[in-house]
């Protein structure tokens, strides 16, 4: 295999990863739509952990979108989104600490999920190092 084929095979796993971060982001758009359709913030701590969610919601779909094209701007919207998510995690384990074994479970899932997207902004970053991006 030769480097330009080997950088041909990166870029479409690159596009596919892209491509499923795009539907993630739609997902998470949607779950939070319909989470303030139904219940409104009530307390500060809920507005907190509501427009965290959105926000982290569009980074992903906009990272998705902007890896799918391969773009040079999509290293800085996973970084992004990385840093919402960490600072999201720290404040929720203090502000919103688990009450039972279900939101303990709950709360690996979504850590165990954070740390896959952290290796997948690892993933984009080598990506762009590599000259892919852009």
């Amino acid at each position: 295999m030769t480097p330009a084929e080997g950088l041909q095979i990166l870029a479409w796993i690159a596009r596919f990863v892209g491509a499923w971060y795009l539907f993630n982001g739609a997902v998470a758009l949607n779950v939070w739509r319909r989470t303030m359709v139904n219940r409104r913030p009530e307390t500060g701590v809920e507005h907190v952990r509501a427009w965290t969610v959105l926000a982290v919601a569009n980074l992903t779909l906009l990272g998705g979108l902007l890896l799918l094209f391969l773009s040079p701007m999509a290293p800085h919207v996973f970084l992004a989104s990385c840093a919402f998510q960490g600072a999201y995690f720290a404040w929720a384990r203090k502000a919103l600490p688990a009450r039972d074994e279900a939101g303990r479970r709950a709360r690996r899932v979504s850590f165990t999920g954070f740390m896959v997207y952290v290796a997948v902004t690892l993933f984009v970053l080598g990506c762009s190092e590599a000259g892919l991006l852009g």
